[in-house]
């Protein structure tokens, strides 16, 4: 199934037709008797920006690591790029992940590599690539990203911000075809928003970057988001573009504004 974008005279996005992406269907998921998860469907297509927008514990990260082999559902199927994630055997979901970056909410750097080891470890691990040739790609994301002087030190001595770069910078160093980011702006002071936030749409407009971003406020879906799902109790109550978003009534989606 193909697709294009189409913008009406409003200069607002309607997906037209697409690649699917993601597919994810009547998924429902529990930590032990806590369900978190209750009927859930979604599709994100080639090229987009899917936000996920929600309150805390509404289930955001679940879905991510559910996208990605993390987690199982109880019920439901998954598709990532038409594999059925449920029928893959562990070795095909971890090929299927090298063309994905993954940013977890908290920057989960490993404390006892420097910052450049840190952005370089998926390129030493998976690639045959020389040093010289990771050098110049580590150092291309960090000054990318502001943080090149910060690149021979330890996580340990950054501030939240600096290490929330790093983190990103690690999720894109493979070059990835899928971006997949939780909550990428959260904690940081306004600087390192706007930092994360312009990045986030230089990847949108200049590389086309198939994206599924969540965040716990609505504002910050209205930057960058295409489409925009609102979760409550576990499913959607809201999707559809951001126009649509900015005149909804309801309630609990009005209260995801600041």
């Amino acid at each position: 199934m193909f697709h294009t974008q189409q913008l009406d005279y409003n200069n607002r996005v309607y997906i037209i037709m697409s690649d699917l992406i993601i597919k994810i269907s009547d998924v429902d998921f529990s930590y032990g008797e806590i369900k978190v998860l209750d009927g859930l469907s979604m599709e994100v297509y080639k090229g987009e920006v899917f936000i996920i927008a929600g309150a805390n514990e509404s289930g955001k990260s679940s879905v991510l690591k559910l996208c990605v082999g993390l987690l199982e559902p109880s019920r439901g199927r998954i598709t990532l790029k038409g594999m059925n994630l449920d029928e893959s055997t562990e070795i095909e979901i971890r090929k299927m992940r090298l063309g994905i970056g993954y940013l977890f909410q908290h920057p989960a750097l490993i404390s006892n590599m420097t910052i450049y080891d840190n952005v370089a470890l998926p390129l030493r691990y998976h690639t045959d690539l020389s040093e010289d040739d990771i050098e110049k790609k580590v150092k291309e994301k960090l000054e990318l990203l502001g943080i090149m002087k910060e690149g021979r030190v330890f996580p340990g001595v950054l501030s939240y911000n600096k290490r929330r770069l790093a983190g990103i910078a690690r999720a894109i160093i493979m070059d990835p075809e899928i971006l997949i980011f939780d909550e990428p702006a959260a904690g940081l002071d306004p600087l390192g928003y706007r930092t994360v936030i312009n990045f986030i749409k230089r990847l949108k407009n200049e590389q086309k970057k198939t994206m599924l971003i969540t965040v716990n406020s609505a504002t910050g879906a209205m930057a960058f988001g295409d489409r925009v799902g609102v979760m409550r109790d576990g499913r959607f109550i809201f999707a559809s573009n951001t126009e649509d978003l900015k005149r909804n009534e309801d309630p609990y989606v009005k209260g995801l504004f600041f």
